[in-house]
């Protein structure tokens, strides 16, 4: 039945004729002027939208699109402040050119207002940034954490409209791709004028033309008074009262035509990583659009830094920071851009904790403590390159290639119970990726994405434990150091050629990849000049994968469409101990209404069937930290699992008004999973292949702005049930519950006199059972932001937090005072942390059989002023 369902797909492409419109022209005013940013829409007899486009700063503007019926196509022309006009399109080919009079109106306060704030035109959403700020923003990220429709994640990742952006745009522009957090955490927010949100966003212009993607993407609109000159700011501040804080930041922009261009530079103590704002490796499959696969190497041995996520990073993580990044664009030709990043980030951190574990088996627990000292320097340095090559209306060519140093020093002097250890690491990481991509339109509704990749990923990782605990285990002498060195690499070539097929009410796609890959994990474990080759692997994997992916989309109307897909795939699966051969089927089926005034439905599943991984293959087990081993298996039969999803959203940006909710249900059919040996002084686990679990989650969010009372509020939950399969200390698999729930309540107002704020709660549940043994915890956060205007040219702000965690609170408050004088480029920063002074913050875990207690230091009071100078 699969293979009938396959052949369907593969053959189902058949030619349906329609016509390629080609419309271009200029828009002016009556003084011959250019109109920049007006919009030409093509509109079907229905007034529905077929294509759109935006006019350049000199006013031109040119689109193309397929259409059969050309007696009933018009083509509309608006733009803020000016009349609005229309005319009918009679011929394939045509030179519209249109002369705009300017319009005057007298609108109520209400519509001027809305207007002023939340334009929607098309797909594109403008939101002026001024409306729905206080002055206190400092970067991008604190003003895009304020508007309505977009999310900024705790991670930095940002969702617009509920889906995760694909690109963030400077004027038009892609500037920075994946690595966007480093324009968010360091661009001035004074420079920013408006945000769009741009639904049905897609960069390749051959692509576009079949108007059929649901990426989302962010344009950056500058205020006007930063373009085509030099602009920037620096920052320079330190500690009063405490002298061992600072922050210096440098930010250089130039935004012309021909060229843009950024240099953000920051050096700082107070928290945040810089290594944080690069993006890791980049894994997309898009069915209709562009594909893009990055994979990495693995790697074994990780020290622990034991980081709180319930707190901010400047709360609780003490390190020193330093990010140099270039970026630019750069036009060589009319058709030809060049786009490049540089950047060099470096961390410092020193990290101290204490913790009990407690294991709970019964007649036989196990109890342990370990009092840590972290120190870390972690290092990332990254060159990449982009050409985007556009020689005429049916060709788009791309190369992006990648280039990653990622160096890294780790020591962790700790005691565990009694016992002192020692264990550090030395690694390094090479990375370089390329992309090629060429998208040809073979016919006015066929188009051939063409895209070769290849990639090497290599990690060398040296670790050296001093541990009596572990030199008793091995039989050695006591005071003899361990090494640990590994040298795990990957490198892989691919080809992806896919035929995308538009007809009236159809898309269709077919796929064809062949990828070729070699990965070594290997390590040697030794004392002094004494090999342990049970602690050692040497595991090579040759894989040849050839897969088949067929997609049909039936677009029942332009707000509901039906999407098959199944993905075939043959693997060569060889390694030095096996060799084995592979079929895999991963159907999909989804069902998407869309811009409906009820909102918008998605309903989906999907089956994703794959192999185990390198590191889950080991013979024999390896040292994974200072107490853990780790051993993998051999397996049979791929690895299951199935998805259905539910999803349920509206946006109405105009009214501040949105819901989004969702229900995914995932049942892992085979997994591999571990069975676990834990003595006092150490843990052994084994891969087995078992069947797997369940995975329920639930989560809704409302947003609304009572425009009377100046306030928008945010309601959203998150439930999460799941079930999996355990064994420790024990011969069988048992079944461990889980559940945990998460409300959260804020509130923001948008008093144009007075004192503003932003506050909210949380409350964390969770539950687990495992072996008749029933284990609760609940966490509570309160917060309270307040900014009041003390004058004209003084702001002041008091930031709050309160956690009620075990029984015990924990105060956070924080005083800041903004001092910014009138037609001056200087402005002032008095930052006021930890007034409390809350020193140290303990937390407790308890989870299925385990009882896990840490306590940490926290970043103690301070006082750092700065003075910021902009240009």
């Amino acid at each position: 039945m699969q293979k009938i369902i396959f052949l369907l797909f593969w053959f189902a492409s058949i030619s349906v004729h329609s016509q390629e419109i080609i419309v271009k022209g200029t828009i002016t005013d009556k003084d011959g002027l250019g109109i920049q940013n007006a919009s030409i829409t093509i509109l079907d007899d229905n007034d529905d939208s077929v294509e759109y486009t935006f006019t350049d700063d000199k006013g031109s503007y040119g689109l193309s699109f397929q259409k059969e019926n050309l007696s009933s196509l018009k083509l509309e022309i608006s733009c803020l402040g000016y009349s609005k006009t229309s005319k009918l399109i009679t011929a394939v080919s045509q030179v519209q050119n249109f002369v705009l009079e300017k319009k005057v109106e007298t609108l109520k306060e209400v519509i001027v207002e809305a207007s002023q704030k939340i334009k929607k035109e098309q797909d594109t959403t403008t939101i002026k940034v001024a409306s729905f700020g206080n002055k206190t923003e400092q970067t991008l990220e604190d003003v895009l954490k304020k508007l309505p429709s977009i999310e900024v994640q705790q991670d930095g990742s940002i969702k617009a409209h509920g889906v995760a952006i694909d690109k963030l745009l400077i004027e038009g522009e892609d500037m920075f791709d994946k690595n966007y957090k480093l324009l968010t955490k360091n661009l001035d927010a004074n420079v920013l004028d408006a945000v769009q949100i741009i639904d049905g966003y897609e960069d390749n212009p051959v692509l576009k033309k079949m108007n059929n993607s649901d990426k989302v993407a962010l344009n950056l609109k500058l205020k006007k008074g930063k373009k085509n000159i030099w602009f920037g700011n620096a920052t320079l501040g330190a500690g009063i009262v405490s002298q061992n804080r600072w922050k210096e930041s440098l930010n250089l922009g130039l935004i012309r035509k021909e060229i843009k261009l950024f240099y953000l530079a920051d050096y700082n103590n107070l928290g945040e990583k810089a290594t944080d704002l690069v993006s890791s490796n980049v894994m997309e499959n898009d069915i209709f659009s562009e594909d893009r696969l990055e994979y990495t190497a693995k790697s074994l041995f990780t020290i622990n830094s034991n980081e709180i996520g319930l707190f901010s990073k400047t709360q609780s993580i003490f390190n020193i920071a330093f990010l140099n990044s270039l970026s630019f664009t750069k036009k060589i030709k009319k058709n030809l851009s060049l786009r490049g990043v540089a950047y060099l980030a470096n961390d410092k951190q020193n990290q101290n904790s204490f913790a009990e574990t407690n294991y709970n088996f019964g007649a036989n627990p196990i109890s342990f403590t370990e009092n840590s000292f972290y120190k870390s320097r972690n290092s990332l340095a990254s060159i990449e390159l982009e050409l985007k090559y556009y020689p005429d209306d049916k060709n788009y060519i791309t190369n992006l290639f990648l280039f990653k140093e990622h160096p890294s020093k780790t020591n962790n002097n700790l005691l565990f119970n009694t016992s002192e250890i020692n264990q550090s690491s030395k690694n390094n990481n090479y990375t370089f990726y390329n992309h090629f991509n060429h998208t040809l339109q073979l016919d006015h509704n066929k188009i051939l994405n063409n895209y070769i990749y290849f990639g090497n990923d290599k990690m060398e990782e040296n670790a050296k434990i001093i541990s009596p605990l572990l030199n008793s285990f091995l039989e050695v002498n006591s005071g003899e150091v361990i090494q640990q060195k590994s040298n795990n690499s990957l490198f892989y070539i691919g080809d992806k050629t896919k035929l995308i097929t538009q007809f009236d009410n159809v898309d269709l796609t077919n796929s064809l990849q062949f990828e070729y890959s070699k990965e070594i994990f290997a390590n040697q474990f030794r004392i002094v000049e004494q090999r342990f080759p049970d602690y050692e692997n040497n595991l090579n994997l040759n894989k040849i994968k050839v897969s088949f992916d067929n997609a049909v989309r039936y677009n029942f109307s332009k707000k509901i469409n039906f999407t098959a897909s199944l993905n075939l795939q043959n693997t060569n699966f060889n390694t030095s101990i096996d060799n084995k051969n592979f079929w895999i089927v991963n159907p999909t089926i989804l069902l998407n209404i869309k811009k409906t005034r009820f909102g918008n439905f998605t309903v989906s599943y999907s089956e994703n069937n794959d192999l185990p991984e390198i590191n889950q293959l080991t013979s024999n087990f390896q040292l994974m930290d200072y107490r853990s081993f780790l051993k993998g298996t051999s397996f049979q039969n791929p690895l299951k699992n199935s998805v259905t999803q539910f999803t349920y959203s509206i946006y109405q940006d105009q009214k501040r008004f949105s819901v989004n909710t969702g229900i995914i249900y995932m049942k892992s059919k085979t997994i591999l999973n571990t069975a676990s040996t834990i003595t006092n002084d150490f843990n052994f686990s084994s891969s087995v292949q078992t069947p797997g679990g369940d995975n329920f989650n639930f989560n809704f969010s409302v947003v609304n702005y009572l425009r009377k009372l100046k306030l928008a509020s945010k309601i959203e939950t998150i439930h999460n049930w799941n079930t999996s399969p355990f064994s420790v200390n024990n011969d069988v698999f048992l079944i461990a519950k889980n559940y945990s729930n998460t409300i959260k309540y804020t509130a923001t107002t948008y008093f144009k006199k007075g004192i503003n704020f932003d506050g909210g709660f949380a409350y964390h549940f969770n539950k687990s059972v495992f072996d008749g043994n029933t284990n609760e915890n609940r966490t509570k956060d309160v917060f309270l932001n307040l900014n009041y205007p003390i004058s004209e040219v003084l702001l002041a702000e008091c930031n709050n937090a309160l956690y009620f965690v075990n029984n015990q609170n924990y105060t956070f408050s924080n005083l800041v005072l903004n001092y910014n004088p009138l037609e001056s480029r200087f402005s002032f920063r008095l930052i006021f942390n930890n007034i409390l002074n809350e020193d140290k913050f303990t937390f407790v875990t308890l989870n299925n059989f385990t009882f896990y207690q840490s306590s940490v230091d926290l970043v103690p009071r301070y006082l750092l002023g700065t003075v910021k100078y902009r240009f």
